[in-house]
């Protein structure tokens, strides 16, 4: 949760390919109060901390060619800070655990047979006797079928050059959905100016291809096939994604 006392960094964003990936960082500077003992000892001021929001949104992406187009998605990437005069203790990191992105929910309705008994006494010519009453009501029932979404980031890097690994870890075939301002860090501002940059860099094994349209026969060989969807992944790797996908730059004065 962002302090209230917290003030916005201006920021400069560049998404290359925003349908597939869209990054924005967002920096508060935390206005905390100085101690008192300090202020009577007339020291300097406190180390000053800046807390670091991510908004990230991964999604497929069309790309017209001569002929013809294809869709691609991630399935992963790297996220990058480098900062200058300033760090992120391990301590203070976010994002270090699964988290559910995107969450689909079917609705089934199921049609079961519930079985009641009613026992009935009652008196018949004053000897007791025992009616038993069978019935069968059909009863809807409407289940909620969750299906969780969820993708693995895990940190590495040192504190002055933190990184996030971005992987999915379901049985879809490339990154979708949406992270809103969620903490990335506190970062110890040592001096100014202090200026942060944030890279988003993918490599050949996170480029998959999703759909073609026009550039080949339909009955072409799965072989062949394959073949061509790796030479396509790497040219958009190189002529789209390279040498990165996104990046923020944030500057405090």
């Amino acid at each position: 949760m962002q302090n209230p006392l917290s003030s916005e960094l201006p920021s400069s964003s560049e998404n290359n390919c925003p349908d597939c990936l869209y990054m924005k960082l967002k920096a508060m500077i935390v206005e905390s109060p100085k101690n008192l003992w300090t202020k009577l000892r007339q020291e300097s001021k406190e180390t000053e901390q800046i807390e670091l929001y991510l908004t990230i949104n991964f999604n497929e992406q069309w790309e017209n060619l001569p002929g013809g187009r294809v869709k691609f998605g991630l399935r992963g990437g790297e996220l990058r800070l480098k900062l200058e005069v300033g760090n992120i203790p391990y301590e203070y990191r976010g994002l270090n655990d699964p988290f559910e992105i995107a969450v689909p929910t079917d609705r089934e309705q199921k049609e079961g047979n519930e079985r009641q008994r009613l026992i009935e006494a009652a008196l018949a010519k004053g000897e007791p006797t025992i009616k038993a009453i069978f019935s069968f009501n059909k009863k809807n029932e409407q289940t909620d079928k969750i299906q969780f979404t969820t993708y693995q980031v895990t940190t590495k890097g040192s504190e002055e050059n933190p990184a996030w690994v971005f992987e999915v870890k379901t049985g879809e075939p490339v990154l979708k959905g949406s992270l809103n301002n969620a903490l990335l860090g506190t970062m110890n501002v040592t001096a100014k100016p202090c200026h942060v940059k944030a890279i988003f860099e993918v490599s050949k094994q996170d480029v998959y291809l999703t759909q073609a349209e026009g550039l080949w026969p339909q009955d072409i060989s799965r072989n062949k096939l394959a073949i061509l969807e790796r030479t396509m992944a790497l040219w958009l790797l190189k002529k789209k994604l390279t040498p990165y996908i996104s990046q923020v730059e944030l500057h405090y004065e």
